[in-house]
């Protein structure tokens, strides 16, 4: 029996980010890039229901993908549909309400678009609600589930070039989603025990003088997260996007424009300098298939994906810690985060 699907949202990235990107740029992106066009490629799902408060958003999805049925309230398709599995596309001020109605209402497991909320009370709320229900959690950040993006952490885990040192990126926001995501999984979801780090220009509500509350999210100057394995994870704001690198103690992994291809270099054993390695090419695949794939195995067999509950509250925690660090003047802040009702919408 194939697993029922609810889509809440049916804008971009539901459905028609595949208009914009495709045969548009270099990388790792593969199509479907779409929740919808994922779901209509993995046969053991079924789009039964969709949901959007705009009813003209709505009856273009619900045509174009041939899904029967369309809903105004996200607690009406629930309540009737009983879906397995749901698709969170909406405004991000918007999921966290939606996740927790769904938790609590039978769903098995919840694809949500990043960033996954605004503020880490609602990241509390999800994670209270899905640990006591049991419910699997696929996030939307993509490079994790793209074929380089796994071939680096493959290299980097497998001590080839020795013990893993540290992870650098060179653009990217704090709260976003993607960037941090994405360092993280090359470290291998470590715990942090210090975050510190400088913000780009803020973007307060007109009229708040707390600090506690944004209406944009900004980008990362400089960063320094230190976790309980000793591999700190620096970010250093160049502005130039889409590149990684991960260092071991006898190699360095360099990840290009944006997942298209790996370079690798290991230490001379007599001085040192570095030299190529030769990298066994990729196949690339859709990432967005390869998430749909992964959440119906953990509904299944009980296992974690890659873009788990876990390392989606991790990322969140440290996004928000370099907002509290940056107000603070730079300073090192250790989780748990305080002032966890501070707001901060991406869009």
């Amino acid at each position: 029996m194939r697993l029922r699907v609810g889509i809440i949202g049916c804008g971009r990235m539901a459905s028609s980010i595949e208009d914009e990107v495709q045969g548009k740029q270099r990388g790792g992106l593969v199509l479907p890039y779409c929740h919808a066009g994922a779901y209509a490629r993995v046969e053991e799902t079924e789009m039964v229901a969709a949901c959007d408060v705009m009813e003209d958003k709505l009856q273009v999805f619900l045509k174009r993908w041939s899904v029967p049925r369309g809903y105004a309230d996200f607690r009406e398709l629930i309540d009737k549909e009983r879906p397995d599995i749901l698709s969170i596309t909406t405004r991000p001020e918007q999921r966290a309400e939606v996740m927790v109605y769904a938790a609590e209402h039978g769903v098995k497991g919840m694809y949500a678009e990043k960033p996954l909320c605004c503020s880490l009370e609602e990241a509390d709320a999800i994670r209270a609600a899905f640990e006591r229900h049991g419910v699997f959690l696929e996030f939307g950040p993509m490079r994790r589930n793209w074929a380089v993006f796994r071939q680096a952490r493959q290299i980097a885990a497998s001590g080839e070039l020795g013990g893993l040192r540290s992870a650098v990126g060179f653009a990217g926001n704090s709260i976003g989603g993607h960037f941090l995501d994405t360092l993280l999984y090359l470290l291998g979801d470590p715990e942090p025990v210090s975050i510190r780090g400088t913000l780009d220009t803020l973007h307060p509500a007109e009229g708040d003088s707390s600090k506690l509350r944004f209406v944009k999210d900004t980008g990362i100057l400089s960063a320094l997260v230190e976790f309980h394995t000793g591999t700190p994870l620096h970010v250093a704001g160049t502005g130039k996007n889409g590149e990684y690198e991960v260092v071991c103690e006898k190699g360095i992994l360099r990840i290009q424009n944006d997942g298209e291809c790996l370079s690798v270099r290991r230490q001379d054993g007599r001085n040192p300098a570095y030299d190529p390695l030769p990298v066994q090419p990729v196949t690339h695949w859709s990432g967005t298939e390869r998430k749909v794939r992964e959440l119906v195995e953990s509904i299944r067999t009980g296992r974690p994906g890659v873009s788990n509950l876990r390392a989606t509250l991790l990322g969140t925690e440290i996004g928000f810690g370099l907002y509290e660090s940056h107000l603070q003047g730079g300073v090192a802040v250790k989780p748990p985060i305080p002032n966890r009702n501070r707001w901060v919408s991406s869009w």
